[in-house]
């Protein structure tokens, strides 16, 4: 066999497929496109976490606005407002990078229009909210356990938001920077090296569309459209072209990919977006007899032997769950022709996040060293 070195370059996809896709999709915690007819009052999350959303009010689907699409989310400004979630998604953006953005459309200018936040009572949270009295501008804040810190509040470009016009908004963090976009356009940035202290969760478990707190002030006059959330990945860490289609979702032909995905050092192939668990999380070849050693590893900090024919692997970056799978194989380097007496079986043991147990056994069946172990384990 003549076996080539292939380019980057010489990759393509197959036919009918293309590269078109979200490689963060599996950072994606909150999607939601709100398609439906009009006057429905449900609508499903698009993510993979598939968050419960309630609507309250007169909150609802509605037909006579869209960004992309045929259809938003209508609220009258008159105490309308959608939960999203529940405890698990509250502190989404309370620390790492993230990405919050959507579309929105605003009909009226009351004092303060909330727009989406996680904010209840007392000293914690975040929100973003129109502030129609300085003048009609977009503003960001949140509290990070000593004070409250401000985004296009006192500072910033603090552009106008007209009415009854489309606009896309993002709120990122990148490290200890703190962006927020208007249209594509930066508006403030400020250093924050703290985390946001959780939100009272006694109001509502979850985040919230459309006003803010118990008493549900600042209610939002007009339509959202294409909210996301992304936990993880900034997304935006300067000027960019707002999104011309709706985000990508995980389904169809669209996400059909073959990415280099840089968070895995890996090539992904999907045909139904990347997905982490598809990618290995760590691999090893080792010597496990006489000087036990690592030949060549991946996310793999360290080996040891535990006794005959079992072995340790502490790994560098824990897994998310230790509900994952393994494969492994053994081989010891004799040169005859017995292949009884060269090949080995090994099984993979999972015993938490980080730590994974090989084990080495013969042909018959009885735990053995094994000269020359590989072993990979796939999981989240």
């Amino acid at each position: 066999m003549n076996l080539q070195k292939l380019r980057l370059g010489q990759l393509k996809p197959a036919d009918g497929a293309t590269t078109v896709g979200d490689v963060h999709f599996p950072k994606v915690k909150l999607l939601l496109p709100f398609d439906g007819s009009s006057g429905a009052t449900s609508t499903t999350d698009s993510s993979n976490t598939v968050n419960t959303i309630t609507f309250n009010g007169n909150a609802q689907i509605s037909t006579t606005q869209s960004k992309f699409g045929s259809s938003s989310a209508y609220f009258d400004g008159t105490g309308d407002y959608i939960d999203a979630g529940g405890s698990s998604l509250r502190p989404v953006c309370d620390s790492g990078d993230f990405a919050v953005e959507f579309w929105f459309y605003q009909d009226s200018r009351p004092d303060y229009a909330s727009l989406i936040t996680n904010y209840g009572t007392g000293n914690g949270g975040w929100a973003l909210y129109i502030n129609s009295l300085s003048p009609n501008q977009l503003y960001w804040w949140h509290y990070n356990g000593s004070g409250w810190v401000y985004l296009n509040s006192s500072q910033g470009t603090r552009t106008t938001v007209t009415l009854d016009t489309w606009h896309h908004v993002a709120v990122t963090r990148s490290g200890n920077t703190w962006r927020l976009f208007l249209n594509g356009t930066q508006e403030d940035t400020i250093t924050d090296s703290n985390n946001i202290t959780a939100g009272n969760g006694a109001v509502f478990s979850g985040l919230r569309l459309g006003t803010i707190n118990a008493g549900l002030q600042y209610a939002f006059h007009g339509y959202i459209d294409d909210v996301r959330i992304t936990n993880g990945d900034a997304r935006y860490t300067s000027n960019f072209t707002p999104p011309t289609t709706a985000h990508l979702t995980s389904a169809g032909d669209v996400n059909k990919h073959i990415v280099v995905n840089s968070d895995a050092d890996g090539v992904a192939i999907g045909t139904g977006g990347i997905s982490q668990a598809r990618i290995a999380k760590a691999w090893v070849n080792f010597n496990g007899t006489s000087t036990v050693a690592i030949r060549e590893s991946y996310n793999i900090s360290s080996l040891a032997d535990r006794g005959t024919g079992l072995y340790s692997l502490n790994l560098s970056t824990a897994l998310s769950s230790a509900e994952c799978a393994g494969a492994g194989s053994g081989t010891d380097q004799d040169t005859g022709t017995d292949t009884t007496q060269r090949n080995r079986m090994v099984t993979i043991i999972p015993e938490s996040t980080s730590l994974v147990y090989v084990n080495g056994f013969d042909t018959s069946g009885n735990a053995d060293d094994v000269e020359i172990a590989t072993a990979i384990i796939f999981g989240n």
